[in-house]
């Protein structure tokens, strides 16, 4: 700090009002860079996703009665027939099948996720089954994955 007062009073007046003024700049573009533009475009990327999230929320407010329409669609047969019918289609093994009331509980073997995620979406939007319970575990083959417990209604 010493070396730096004797710095000071060594230069002329003129030079020392125009450190000042440099620093004052400095000052303030270190102002603009560390705070004011990190909370600038802190505060423009939360409206891009608050406005992301109203238009996803409209779409699905628009979606709404399609998904309940497909939901409510009555299919012929009962969900045992529906499920022997379509899990060949989509190249599903079915390990145990175990029908409960209305309801039936499922095992499969090893399965693609997408491929049970595309039979499911066909179960409910073409036969109206609803999913009830997904027990899911990882399968030593990437991608794919052991259904241990799969409740239908």
């Amino acid at each position: 700090m010493k070396a730096f007062t004797t710095w000071w009073l060594s230069l002329q007046p003129r030079e020392q009002q125009l450190v000042k003024i440099a620093g004052f700049f400095i000052g303030l573009g270190l102002f603009y860079v560390a705070i004011w533009q990190p909370i600038h475009q802190a505060k423009t990327d939360s409206e891009l996703k608050a406005k992301a999230a109203a238009e996803q929320l409209s779409w699905l407010q628009s979606r709404l009665p399609l998904l309940t329409q497909n939901s409510a669609v009555a299919s012929s047969g009962s969900i045992n027939d529906i499920v022997a019918q379509t899990a060949p289609q989509f190249k599903i093994k079915v390990s145990r099948m175990q029908p409960q009331n209305d309801q039936l509980q499922l095992s499969l073997e090893d399965v693609p996720f997408e491929q049970l995620l595309r039979w499911l979406t066909e179960l409910q939007s073409k036969h109206g089954v609803q999913l009830l319970q997904l027990d899911i575990a990882v399968s030593e083959v990437p991608g794919t994955v052991r259904v241990r417990r799969l409740v239908l209604e």
